[in-house]
């Protein structure tokens, strides 16, 4: 990421933590004001039930005081004639008023006529508050002193609230003389309650303080409602705030519990207006300011810095050590340039002295792999010229001479001759045996010979000419480089070869070297098996093509059962003069693998679960496609 995006993130980053800050205080501070009446609303929406519920015991008392004052009700009390109660106290007029209870009592509290009905089934029922025979004297719905007097409100009942009115029973010249008591009534049940809600935009319940019948969730409830506390108000979510308050009885107890879930329209709106105005002018102001400060950073600071990175950059494509970058400022980025310039004075001798000092090197290292490569090859022809030359030591030639002397000057006798003629023609065959042995050793001689004249041939032609690929079969190669071993080494091992080896695409390299590179790992599994002191030596060799980095790869695997690697050394064996041997060896032959293998566009790596363990080389190589070499 560049400077100039870094310091445009930086401003964004202070504008956006203001505007966040900025809206944190409007929310917190000012939307408080706006909850605070939303509030107020909730209370008033809640005031408003109560008050619906009021306006229906209101009209119920209305209605039981214009029946109370009639004057055929007046008389009905003293004569119970039939014709009353068909004109007046039939199922019409149950249904037409909306009531479920209609009872006329004596001054001694004695049931006239009542009835309490089921309005949907048109059922009477009876309920234990409203007895069918005589009422008690300390009935909360009798007691009238007056003409004027008046109860109503809510009545609770085994069957549920009920919204009743009681009002005593006069004539309509009201002379003040009091006949008995009419009570109307109407149960508060779900209908009732849901036609009260519709009247005002909220989701009304009620429940009975009495009893089991508020859920257990709601009880917690009637802890914070008490005569100072007259609404408790919860806010469920976003959108609603759930109001409580209590409704006393026509004795003033607390009777009902009733639960509003109103609307949170103005918190809504609040919110709305601090996000279209506060962000709105937040985000006008953090677009200039963010604006102006990009401008001046660019030209004061992001500019230089950039003009200083391009220089810097042209000069580490085109290695022209002698640019310089004229910046006359006073500042820090003046400093930095004329810095720079020095420095690049100072990397540009560096440079001649390293270039010197890396062909010295280079020349050093390249010799100590060909040495090292050399000296592979040669250990095989020592042995095997050592075996011929113990076996040629062996041959009876003395012998021979002495049994063709004794038979030319012909004093052997009969028996004698044969036993020499004998002698010479078995020590002939002997001797013709040991003439085809000798020449196959020396044609295996003459071949390193040969693959050591390459190996020179190549390093005197390495900076002249180039070197040749070619499509190099796995298979033949591995066999050849398991052949360069010495006997002796043979005899400690056995090395199998995965079969599939010989299913596997040739690949694009230099045969030679690769030759080199997989003797060499090879000489060094079997002496990882003899210093393990393995009883069975074991190596395998496999091969597998597989993706890598989107490159088709042939990755060839050289697992053995020796000594191991630890796991801190995995990497550390490729380095220029790292080895785990006891003896005093050079470390080269790793190191030399793995540049040459690089060199191939290749990669090699170790695997090891560490001492006594085994290790396994994974060589990776391009499959079917020519590398591009260092050597070239």
């Amino acid at each position: 990421m560049s400077l100039q995006s870094k310091i445009l993130l930086i401003i964004l980053a202070v504008v956006s933590l203001y505007a966040v800050l900025d809206y944190a205080s409007q929310y917190f501070f000012v939307l408080r004001s706006f909850i605070s009446l939303e509030h107020s609303a909730a209370q008033n929406n809640m005031r408003r039930c109560v008050g619906a519920f009021k306006r229906e015991t209101y009209h119920l008392d209305r209605l039981a005081k214009d029946w109370a004052a009639r004057d055929n009700t007046y008389q009905f009390v003293e004569n119970r004639n039939e014709d009353y109660i068909s004109a007046n106290l039939c199922t019409e007029s149950f249904t037409d008023n909306n009531l479920n209870a209609i009872y006329i009592c004596n001054r001694r509290g004695d049931v006239v006529w009542g009835q309490i009905r089921d309005l949907e089934t048109e059922q009477t029922m009876q309920v234990d508050e409203f007895p069918a025979g005589s009422w008690s004297e300390t009935h909360p719905l009798l007691g009238h002193e007056t003409a004027e007097s008046s109860i109503s409100g809510v009545f609770v009942t085994e069957r549920g609230p009920m919204l009743v009115a009681s009002r005593p029973i006069i004539a309509s010249e009201s002379n003040g003389l009091i006949r008995g008591t009419l009570v109307v009534g109407r149960f508060l049940n779900h209908n009732a309650v849901k036609s009260l809600a519709e009247q005002m935009p909220v989701d009304l319940k009620v429940w009975t303080i009495a009893g089991d019948s508020i859920p257990v969730k709601e009880r917690d409830v009637l802890n914070h409602i008490n005569a100072r506390t007259q609404f408790h108000i919860h806010e469920l979510s976003d959108n609603f705030l759930r109001v409580y308050t209590l409704f006393s009885d026509v004795q003033d107890a607390p009777a009902l519990l009733m639960r509003a879930d109103v609307p949170r329209d103005i918190r809504a709106k609040a919110v709305a207006v601090l996000i279209q105005s506060g962000l709105l002018s937040n985000l006008t102001a953090g677009l200039f300011v963010l604006l102006v400060l990009f401008v001046l950073l660019r030209c004061a600071v992001v500019g230089p810095i950039k003009k200083l990175t391009n220089h810097a950059i042209v000069i580490g494509k085109s290695n022209n050590m002698s640019a310089r970058l004229p910046m006359q400022r006073g500042d820090e980025i003046g400093t930095l340039a004329r810095e720079f310039n020095r420095m690049v004075e100072k990397l540009a001798e560096a440079r001649k002295k390293l270039l010197e000092q890396s062909y010295y090197s280079g020349m050093a290292e390249v010799a100590s792999g060909v040495l090292h490569n050399a000296r592979n090859v040669l250990t095989p022809m020592v042995s095997h010229i050592d075996v011929l030359r113990q076996k040629l030591r062996g041959a009876p030639i003395g012998k021979i001479e002495m049994a063709q002397a004794e038979l030319s000057d012909g004093s052997a006798s009969g028996r004698r001759k044969e036993d020499l003629t004998r002698f010479i023609n078995l020590a002939n065959r002997s001797l013709i045996t040991l003439v085809r042995e000798t020449k196959d050793k020396l044609d295996n001689v003459a071949k390193q010979v040969v693959h050591i004249e390459k190996i020179l041939a190549q390093q005197v032609k390495f900076s002249r000419t180039q070197r040749p690929t070619e499509e190099i079969r796995l298979d033949r190669l591995v066999r050849d480089s398991i052949a360069l071993l010495p006997d002796n080494l043979h005899d400690a091992i056995s090395i199998e070869i995965d079969p599939c080896i010989e299913a596997i695409e040739p690949v694009m390299a230099h045969s030679v070297v690769l030759l080199q590179v997989f003797d060499n790992i090879l000489i060094n599994a079997v002496e990882s098996i003899r210093r393990a002191g393995s009883i069975h030596g074991e190596i395998c060799i496999r091969a597998e093509t597989s993706e890598v980095d989107s490159v088709d790869m042939v990755r060839v695997q050289i697992s053995d059962n020796g000594e191991g690697i630890e796991p801190h050394n995995l990497d550390r064996i490729f380095e220029r003069g790292f080895s785990t041997k006891q003896n005093s060896s050079s470390g080269i032959g790793l190191h030399w693998c793995a540049n040459t293998i690089a060199a191939m566009n290749g990669r090699i790596y170790a695997e090891s679960k560490g001492s006594k363990q085994g290790a396994c080389f994974h060589i990776l190589l391009p499959s079917s496609q020519k590398t591009v070499s260092v050597f070239d």
